[in-house]
């Protein structure tokens, strides 16, 4: 009755990274959300742009489960990473949805649309270089770094659904955001 059992060592090692990996995404998302409410001077747009990370998820875990792969405690701080980088381009696309609508010249709808095309350009230029910079690395072309590889194939993969969800999401998002607000106000 006075025998009792703790886990130690390296069980415990790996419990308190995961608690203090939680505690640095936490506090990364934070940190995020509250640059972007000071950028805007707004609640909801960057709400909004926050929604984009989930998008992000989704590449990291189709590509991890396609490459046969566990996600690692390497590929998490990949993921934090991640959460900053992908939040780029909803910023990039509401900031100019913003001005055309502080214009006040168009229609929402219009706005979404024109603000989509010209801005595709952009969106897809801070992406295909950030990409191009983190698929060699994550498939070893040039040497592979087996400590390196998961963390860049976290943040690539995700980046590329990611990029081509948000392109989608976030017009049709503001348009609903947008809906809601004038619902609310009836």
């Amino acid at each position: 009755p006075d025998v009792s059992m703790v886990f130690g060592g390296e069980q415990e090692s790996t419990k308190e990274s995961l608690t203090s990996l939680m505690n640095a995404m936490v506090l990364a998302l934070i940190g995020i959300y509250a640059i972007m409410v000071y950028i805007f001077r707004s609640f909801l747009a960057p709400g909004l742009i926050m929604t984009t990370i989930p998008l992000g998820l989704l590449g990291v875990s189709v590509s991890f489960w396609a490459h046969g792969r566990p996600i690692s405690f390497l590929a998490m701080i990949g993921v934090i990473g991640l959460s900053g980088i992908i939040v780029n381009n909803g910023i990039i696309l509401i900031d100019f949805i913003n001005q055309m609508r502080d214009e006040g010249k168009l229609p929402l709808r219009d706005i979404l649309i024109k603000a989509s095309t010209i801005r595709l350009r952009p969106v897809m230029a801070t992406s295909l270089t950030t990409m191009g910079g983190l698929f060699p690395t994550a498939y070893g072309v040039g040497g592979a770094d087996s400590m390196l590889s998961p963390m860049t194939m976290a943040m690539a993969w995700g980046l590329t659904t990611g990029t081509l969800l948000t392109l989608i999401w976030l017009p049709a998002g503001f348009a609903i955001f947008q809906d809601l607000m004038k619902l609310m106000s009836r």
